[in-house]
Protein backbone atom coordinates (compact mmCIF):
# COMPACT_ATOMS: atom_id res chain seq x y z
CA UNK A 1 0.00 0.00 0.00
CA UNK A 2 2.67 2.61 0.71
CA UNK A 3 5.54 3.43 -1.57
CA UNK A 4 7.90 0.46 -2.07
CA UNK A 5 11.30 0.59 -3.72
CA UNK A 6 10.80 4.17 -4.87
CA UNK A 7 14.24 5.05 -6.18
CA UNK A 8 14.69 2.16 -8.67
CA UNK A 9 11.49 3.22 -10.40
CA UNK A 10 12.10 6.95 -10.66
CA UNK A 11 13.57 6.31 -14.09
CA UNK A 12 10.15 5.16 -15.28
CA UNK A 13 8.57 8.57 -14.75
CA UNK A 14 9.05 9.91 -18.28
CA UNK A 15 7.76 6.76 -19.93
CA UNK A 16 4.76 6.62 -17.60
CA UNK A 17 3.86 10.21 -18.32
CA UNK A 18 2.63 9.27 -21.80
CA UNK A 19 0.05 6.78 -20.49
CA UNK A 20 -3.57 7.84 -20.94
CA UNK A 21 -5.17 9.52 -17.94
CA UNK A 22 -8.69 10.41 -18.99
CA UNK A 23 -11.66 11.17 -16.73
CA UNK A 24 -14.58 8.94 -17.74
CA UNK A 25 -17.51 10.91 -16.38
CA UNK A 26 -18.15 13.97 -14.31
CA UNK A 27 -21.46 15.58 -13.57
CA UNK A 28 -21.89 19.21 -14.53
CA UNK A 29 -20.89 22.09 -12.29
CA UNK A 30 -23.80 23.72 -10.43
CA UNK A 31 -25.48 26.41 -12.53
CA UNK A 32 -25.35 28.98 -9.73
CA UNK A 33 -24.24 29.42 -6.15
CA UNK A 34 -26.02 27.29 -3.59
CA UNK A 35 -25.49 27.11 0.17
CA UNK A 36 -25.28 23.31 0.35
CA UNK A 37 -25.10 21.63 -3.09
CA UNK A 38 -25.25 17.88 -3.38
CA UNK A 39 -21.84 16.33 -3.98
CA UNK A 40 -20.79 15.88 -7.58
CA UNK A 41 -19.67 12.40 -8.65
CA UNK A 42 -16.78 11.69 -11.00
CA UNK A 43 -15.37 8.41 -12.29
CA UNK A 44 -11.67 8.68 -13.10
CA UNK A 45 -9.61 5.97 -14.79
CA UNK A 46 -5.81 5.63 -15.05
CA UNK A 47 -4.18 3.31 -17.55
CA UNK A 48 -3.76 1.16 -19.51
CA UNK A 49 -1.25 -0.58 -17.22
CA UNK A 50 0.51 -3.64 -18.62
CA UNK A 51 1.37 -6.12 -15.85
CA UNK A 52 3.82 -8.87 -16.87
CA UNK A 53 3.10 -12.55 -16.34
CA UNK A 54 4.35 -14.55 -13.38
CA UNK A 55 7.64 -16.35 -14.00
CA UNK A 56 9.15 -19.19 -12.01
CA UNK A 57 6.73 -18.86 -9.12
CA UNK A 58 7.27 -15.09 -8.80
CA UNK A 59 4.38 -12.78 -9.56
CA UNK A 60 4.74 -10.35 -12.42
CA UNK A 61 4.68 -6.81 -11.12
CA UNK A 62 4.07 -3.21 -12.15
CA UNK A 63 5.58 -1.07 -9.37
CA UNK A 64 6.20 2.58 -10.16
CA UNK A 65 5.82 6.20 -9.22
CA UNK A 66 3.33 7.78 -11.62
CA UNK A 67 4.20 11.48 -11.96
CA UNK A 68 0.72 12.84 -12.64
CA UNK A 69 -2.57 11.17 -11.76
CA UNK A 70 -5.89 12.47 -13.13
CA UNK A 71 -8.07 14.39 -10.67
CA UNK A 72 -11.86 14.81 -10.83
CA UNK A 73 -11.93 18.52 -10.00
CA UNK A 74 -9.86 21.56 -9.07
CA UNK A 75 -10.47 24.08 -6.28
CA UNK A 76 -12.74 21.59 -4.56
CA UNK A 77 -13.30 19.50 -1.45
CA UNK A 78 -13.06 15.72 -1.96
CA UNK A 79 -15.76 14.17 0.25
CA UNK A 80 -15.56 10.46 -0.59
CA UNK A 81 -13.42 8.01 -2.56
CA UNK A 82 -13.67 4.42 -3.73
CA UNK A 83 -10.98 2.68 -5.82
CA UNK A 84 -11.05 -0.50 -7.91
CA UNK A 85 -8.78 -2.38 -10.32
CA UNK A 86 -10.61 -3.12 -13.57
CA UNK A 87 -10.19 -4.56 -17.02
CA UNK A 88 -10.86 -2.39 -20.08
CA UNK A 89 -14.53 -3.48 -20.17
CA UNK A 90 -15.03 -2.37 -16.55
CA UNK A 91 -15.00 -5.80 -14.91
CA UNK A 92 -13.26 -5.85 -11.55
CA UNK A 93 -9.81 -7.48 -11.68
CA UNK A 94 -8.91 -9.45 -8.56
CA UNK A 95 -7.13 -12.52 -7.27
CA UNK A 96 -9.65 -14.82 -8.96
CA UNK A 97 -8.09 -13.51 -12.20
CA UNK A 98 -4.57 -13.65 -10.78
CA UNK A 99 -4.37 -9.88 -10.17
CA UNK A 100 -3.85 -7.93 -6.97
CA UNK A 101 -3.81 -4.21 -6.31
CA UNK A 102 -0.99 -4.31 -3.79
CA UNK A 103 -1.28 -0.58 -3.22
CA UNK A 104 -2.02 2.82 -4.62
CA UNK A 105 -0.96 5.94 -2.72
CA UNK A 106 -1.84 9.48 -3.84
CA UNK A 107 0.55 12.38 -3.04
CA UNK A 108 -0.44 16.07 -3.22
CA UNK A 109 2.74 17.84 -4.32
CA UNK A 110 1.45 21.18 -3.03
CA UNK A 111 1.25 20.18 0.64
CA UNK A 112 3.78 18.71 3.12
CA UNK A 113 3.21 15.28 4.59
CA UNK A 114 2.31 15.22 8.29
CA UNK A 115 4.70 12.43 9.36
CA UNK A 116 7.41 12.20 6.65
CA UNK A 117 9.81 15.15 6.20
CA UNK A 118 10.35 16.67 2.74
CA UNK A 119 13.96 15.46 2.70
CA UNK A 120 12.86 11.79 2.70
CA UNK A 121 12.07 9.99 -0.59
CA UNK A 122 8.42 9.62 0.41
CA UNK A 123 8.04 13.07 1.94
CA UNK A 124 9.56 14.66 -1.16
CA UNK A 125 6.49 13.58 -3.15
CA UNK A 126 4.11 15.58 -0.96
CA UNK A 127 1.19 14.84 1.32
CA UNK A 128 -0.19 11.29 1.33
CA UNK A 129 -3.92 11.95 1.24
CA UNK A 130 -5.43 8.70 -0.10
CA UNK A 131 -4.37 5.06 -0.23
CA UNK A 132 -5.81 1.61 -0.80
CA UNK A 133 -4.58 -1.97 -0.91
CA UNK A 134 -6.26 -4.93 -2.56
CA UNK A 135 -9.07 -4.74 -0.01
CA UNK A 136 -9.93 -1.48 -1.82
CA UNK A 137 -11.25 0.31 1.23
CA UNK A 138 -13.17 3.46 0.42
CA UNK A 139 -14.97 5.92 2.60
CA UNK A 140 -16.74 9.24 2.98
CA UNK A 141 -16.19 12.05 5.43
CA UNK A 142 -18.99 13.15 7.74
CA UNK A 143 -21.25 15.77 6.19
CA UNK A 144 -19.57 19.16 6.00
CA UNK A 145 -15.98 17.83 5.95
CA UNK A 146 -13.67 17.32 2.99
CA UNK A 147 -10.08 17.20 1.78
CA UNK A 148 -9.26 20.47 0.01
CA UNK A 149 -7.59 20.09 -3.38
CA UNK A 150 -6.49 23.14 -5.36
CA UNK A 151 -4.73 22.46 -8.64
CA UNK A 152 -1.35 20.96 -7.66
CA UNK A 153 0.16 17.92 -9.30
CA UNK A 154 -0.86 14.60 -7.76
CA UNK A 155 1.65 11.76 -8.03
CA UNK A 156 0.76 8.12 -7.45
CA UNK A 157 2.70 5.13 -6.15
CA UNK A 158 1.10 2.15 -7.89
CA UNK A 159 1.95 -1.53 -7.32
CA UNK A 160 -0.04 -4.22 -9.14
CA UNK A 161 0.86 -7.92 -9.04
CA UNK A 162 -0.03 -10.63 -11.56
CA UNK A 163 0.00 -14.25 -10.37
CA UNK A 164 -1.20 -15.67 -13.69
CA UNK A 165 1.03 -17.06 -16.45
CA UNK A 166 -0.24 -14.48 -18.98
CA UNK A 167 0.44 -10.72 -19.11
CA UNK A 168 -2.66 -8.66 -18.32
CA UNK A 169 -3.77 -5.07 -18.95
CA UNK A 170 -5.72 -3.23 -16.28
CA UNK A 171 -6.82 0.23 -15.16
CA UNK A 172 -7.08 1.90 -11.76
CA UNK A 173 -10.66 3.18 -11.53
CA UNK A 174 -11.67 5.67 -8.86
CA UNK A 175 -15.10 7.05 -8.00
CA UNK A 176 -14.89 10.39 -6.18
CA UNK A 177 -17.54 12.65 -4.67
CA UNK A 178 -16.72 16.35 -4.31
CA UNK A 179 -18.11 19.85 -3.86
CA UNK A 180 -16.68 23.20 -5.02
CA UNK A 181 -14.47 24.91 -2.46
CA UNK A 182 -16.87 27.86 -2.53
CA UNK A 183 -19.38 25.66 -0.69
CA UNK A 184 -20.36 27.44 2.52
CA UNK A 185 -19.49 25.79 5.82
CA UNK A 186 -17.08 23.14 4.55
CA UNK A 187 -14.37 22.13 7.04
CA UNK A 188 -10.96 21.03 5.68
CA UNK A 189 -9.32 17.84 6.98
CA UNK A 190 -5.62 17.01 7.33
CA UNK A 191 -4.47 13.45 6.50
CA UNK A 192 -2.10 11.89 9.04
CA UNK A 193 -0.28 8.74 7.89
CA UNK A 194 0.67 6.40 10.76
CA UNK A 195 2.86 3.46 9.77
CA UNK A 196 4.74 0.73 11.66
CA UNK A 197 7.71 1.42 9.33
CA UNK A 198 6.94 4.99 8.35
CA UNK A 199 8.97 6.84 5.71
CA UNK A 200 10.49 3.52 4.59
CA UNK A 201 8.95 0.69 2.58
CA UNK A 202 6.35 0.12 5.34
CA UNK A 203 7.28 -3.58 5.61
CA UNK A 204 8.30 -5.42 8.77
CA UNK A 205 8.50 -9.09 9.86
CA UNK A 206 6.12 -10.99 12.14
CA UNK A 207 6.46 -14.48 13.64
CA UNK A 208 3.99 -17.32 13.27
CA UNK A 209 1.11 -17.07 15.72
CA UNK A 210 -0.18 -14.11 17.71
CA UNK A 211 1.93 -10.94 17.88
CA UNK A 212 1.50 -7.19 17.90
CA UNK A 213 3.64 -4.14 17.23
CA UNK A 214 3.25 -0.53 18.41
CA UNK A 215 4.39 2.62 16.61
CA UNK A 216 4.13 6.11 18.11
CA UNK A 217 4.09 9.64 16.69
CA UNK A 218 4.23 12.92 18.59
CA UNK A 219 1.50 15.01 17.03
CA UNK A 220 2.19 18.31 15.33
CA UNK A 221 -1.53 18.98 14.80
CA UNK A 222 -4.40 19.95 17.08
CA UNK A 223 -7.96 19.02 16.26
CA UNK A 224 -10.68 16.39 16.07
CA UNK A 225 -10.12 13.00 14.42
CA UNK A 226 -13.06 12.44 12.09
CA UNK A 227 -12.11 9.38 10.01
CA UNK A 228 -9.59 6.53 10.31
CA UNK A 229 -8.98 3.23 8.54
CA UNK A 230 -6.21 0.65 8.49
CA UNK A 231 -4.29 -1.67 6.20
CA UNK A 232 -2.81 -5.11 7.01
CA UNK A 233 -1.62 -8.07 4.99
CA UNK A 234 -2.95 -11.62 5.13
CA UNK A 235 -2.80 -12.96 8.65
CA UNK A 236 -3.55 -9.52 10.06
CA UNK A 237 -6.40 -9.12 12.51
CA UNK A 238 -6.77 -5.45 13.43
CA UNK A 239 -5.08 -2.13 14.15
CA UNK A 240 -5.88 0.00 17.18
CA UNK A 241 -5.48 3.80 16.98
CA UNK A 242 -5.22 5.67 20.27
CA UNK A 243 -4.17 8.93 21.86
CA UNK A 244 -1.72 7.55 24.42
CA UNK A 245 -1.34 10.87 26.21
CA UNK A 246 -5.04 11.07 27.06
CA UNK A 247 -5.64 7.27 27.10
CA UNK A 248 -8.38 7.77 24.49
CA UNK A 249 -9.26 4.97 22.09
CA UNK A 250 -9.99 6.50 18.68
CA UNK A 251 -10.59 3.61 16.28
CA UNK A 252 -10.09 -0.10 15.74
CA UNK A 253 -9.84 -1.14 12.09
CA UNK A 254 -10.55 -4.86 11.61
CA UNK A 255 -9.58 -7.07 8.67
CA UNK A 256 -12.33 -9.11 7.01
CA UNK A 257 -11.94 -12.40 5.17
CA UNK A 258 -13.80 -15.21 3.49
CA UNK A 259 -17.07 -13.79 2.16
CA UNK A 260 -16.09 -12.72 -1.39
CA UNK A 261 -14.71 -15.44 -3.69
CA UNK A 262 -12.88 -12.87 -5.83
CA UNK A 263 -10.36 -12.38 -3.00
CA UNK A 264 -9.44 -16.09 -2.80
CA UNK A 265 -9.30 -15.99 1.02
CA UNK A 266 -7.09 -12.89 1.25
CA UNK A 267 -7.99 -9.67 3.08
CA UNK A 268 -11.17 -8.37 1.44
CA UNK A 269 -12.08 -5.44 3.68
CA UNK A 270 -10.85 -3.17 6.44
CA UNK A 271 -13.44 -1.49 8.63
CA UNK A 272 -13.24 2.28 9.05
CA UNK A 273 -14.38 4.67 11.78
CA UNK A 274 -16.19 7.87 10.82
CA UNK A 275 -17.78 10.54 13.01
CA UNK A 276 -17.54 14.29 13.54
CA UNK A 277 -15.48 13.63 16.67
CA UNK A 278 -13.97 10.17 17.06
CA UNK A 279 -11.64 11.80 19.55
CA UNK A 280 -9.14 14.62 19.83
CA UNK A 281 -5.42 15.27 19.62
CA UNK A 282 -3.26 18.24 20.57
CA UNK A 283 0.18 19.14 19.30
CA UNK A 284 2.70 17.39 21.56
CA UNK A 285 0.39 14.48 22.41
CA UNK A 286 1.30 10.96 21.29
CA UNK A 287 -0.78 9.01 18.81
CA UNK A 288 -0.09 5.28 18.58
CA UNK A 289 -1.05 2.39 16.33
CA UNK A 290 -0.96 -1.20 17.58
CA UNK A 291 -1.08 -3.83 14.81
CA UNK A 292 -2.15 -7.43 15.56
CA UNK A 293 -1.21 -10.47 13.46
CA UNK A 294 -1.84 -14.21 13.81
CA UNK A 295 -0.47 -15.95 10.68
CA UNK A 296 0.15 -19.72 10.57
CA UNK A 297 3.70 -19.09 9.31
CA UNK A 298 6.27 -16.33 9.89
CA UNK A 299 6.05 -13.46 7.40
CA UNK A 300 8.94 -11.24 6.30
CA UNK A 301 7.18 -8.15 5.01
CA UNK A 302 3.73 -7.43 6.39
CA UNK A 303 2.35 -3.93 6.96
CA UNK A 304 0.45 -2.02 9.60
CA UNK A 305 -0.86 1.37 8.53
CA UNK A 306 -3.60 3.75 9.63
CA UNK A 307 -4.58 6.79 7.58
CA UNK A 308 -6.41 9.19 9.87
CA UNK A 309 -7.98 12.54 9.02
CA UNK A 310 -7.97 15.43 11.47
CA UNK A 311 -10.08 18.58 11.37
CA UNK A 312 -7.58 21.11 12.69
CA UNK A 313 -9.37 23.26 15.27
CA UNK A 314 -9.07 24.39 18.88
CA UNK A 315 -12.77 23.67 19.34
CA UNK A 316 -12.06 20.19 20.66
CA UNK A 317 -15.45 19.96 22.36
CA UNK A 318 -17.24 20.44 19.03
CA UNK A 319 -19.05 17.64 17.28
CA UNK A 320 -20.81 14.84 19.14
CA UNK A 321 -19.89 11.66 20.98
CA UNK A 322 -19.80 8.66 18.62
CA UNK A 323 -22.46 6.00 19.26
CA UNK A 324 -21.44 2.53 20.39
CA UNK A 325 -19.79 0.53 17.61
CA UNK A 326 -18.54 3.48 15.56
CA UNK A 327 -14.99 3.27 16.95
CA UNK A 328 -14.76 -0.54 16.65
CA UNK A 329 -17.01 -1.72 13.79
CA UNK A 330 -15.89 -5.36 13.82
CA UNK A 331 -16.84 -7.79 11.04
CA UNK A 332 -17.72 -11.36 11.90
CA UNK A 333 -14.74 -12.89 13.66
CA UNK A 334 -13.11 -15.36 13.32
CA UNK A 335 -13.50 -15.43 9.53
CA UNK A 336 -15.30 -18.32 7.80
CA UNK A 337 -12.95 -21.29 7.58
CA UNK A 338 -10.91 -20.32 10.64
CA UNK A 339 -7.73 -18.33 11.02
CA UNK A 340 -6.73 -16.31 7.93
CA UNK A 341 -3.81 -17.42 5.80
CA UNK A 342 -0.44 -15.71 6.00
CA UNK A 343 0.32 -15.33 2.31
CA UNK A 344 -0.85 -13.39 -0.70
CA UNK A 345 0.78 -9.97 -0.29
CA UNK A 346 4.47 -9.48 0.33
CA UNK A 347 5.69 -13.08 0.07
CA UNK A 348 5.39 -13.10 -3.71
CA UNK A 349 7.30 -9.88 -4.37
CA UNK A 350 10.51 -9.94 -6.40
Amino acid sequence: MPLRRTLPFLGLLLSLAVMSVAPLRSSAEPAGPAPAPQPQTADVRYGPIAVPAAVGGHAGEFDAVVPAMPMPCTNCFLTGTKVDLVFEDGRSANLDSGLMLHHIVAFNAGKPDATCAPDTPIGSLGERFFAAGNERTGGSFPAGFGYHYGADRVAGAVDIMNHSDQPQVVYVATTVTWVPDSTAGMKPVRPVWLDENDCGDSAYPVPAGPSHKVWRWTSTVTGRVILAGGHVHDGGIKIDLANETTAEHLCTSYAGYGTNPAYQGSVEKMTTCTWDRLGTVRAGEVLSIDTFYDPPEAQSDVMGIVLAYVYETHDLAGGTEPPAGVQAPAPNWPPPGGRPAGHGHGTHHH
